[in-house]
């Protein structure tokens, strides 16, 4: 008898943090939406996942349109 009591005491006190879990993340999500952190954290991906041209990387690295792998090799 004891032991389901604090199996239904476990199961409704996990229901009730999870529910609190989740009202917590959407008012999270909310106030970000509302101050903006949202749309900048979109962009900061975004910026962070664009692929560098191979112009780009050449002038970076300082070697030229003809260089071969090993000459890139030794200046990186």
């Amino acid at each position: 008898m004891a032991s389901r009591l604090l199996a239904n005491l476990i199961v409704m006190g996990s229901t009730i943090v999870g529910r609190a879990v989740l009202q917590a993340y959407r008012q999270a999500l909310a106030n970000a939406s509302k101050s903006g952190v949202a749309q900048e954290t979109v962009q900061n991906i975004r910026r962070a996942s664009k692929i560098m041209a191979e112009p780009e990387a050449r002038q970076i690295l300082g070697v030229a349109e003809h260089s071969s792998w090993e000459e890139i090799l030794q200046v990186s």
